[in-house]
């Protein structure tokens, strides 16, 4: 079935233009690992599960805090393609927006600092800071794990919106 593009791959490109936007270089956008996620994105937009193999490790976990129905650790690629499918269902009716306050990469790790909040017509809302860190091992994607600035928020604003 169509997906359309990922939220989250349009907020890298936004954060990439801006670094653009700057003429200053920026080395951690430049790093092989930033491109990796891309991939993996890229990927789940396409919903291509080949190239999603292709960029995840066999046991690749995806981590995510909380109370919520998203939260837990979802492995294997299908798992991570469900959570974020979820997510992205529950995104798209938040308008959610996120700006990229730090990323930083090396050989192991990616972590992106984000300051996220939503726009939902019914009032019900998030405004917080995320933290996203990525692992990686053998040029693939081991995990990703989300740390929240206010997890009492979080879970607060999942429970008013999920059924």
């Amino acid at each position: 079935h169509q997906v359309r593009p990922s939220c989250f791959l349009r907020a890298r490109h936004a954060l990439a233009a801006a670094v653009a936007a700057t003429g200053e270089p920026v080395e951690a956008m430049a790093h092989a690992n930033f491109d990796l996620i891309d991939r993996f994105f890229d990927a789940y937009g396409r919903r291509d599960m080949a190239a999603l193999r292709a960029v995840l490790a066999d046991e690749a976990a995806w981590v995510f805090p909380g109370r919520s129905r998203f939260s837990g650790t979802h492995r294997g690629a299908e798992a991570i393609v469900a959570f974020f499918d979820a997510m992205c269902g529950m995104i798209g009716r938040s308008n959610v927006k996120c700006e990229f306050v730090f990323p930083e990469a090396n050989d192991t790790y990616v972590v992106e600092c984000q300051h996220v909040w939503t726009n939902r017509p019914d009032g019900r809302n998030l405004d917080t800071q995320w933290c996203v860190r990525w692992q990686f091992a053998q040029g693939k994607i081991v995990e990703g794990r989300h740390f929240a600035a206010d997890q009492y928020a979080v879970d607060a604003f999942y429970q008013s919106i999920t059924p």
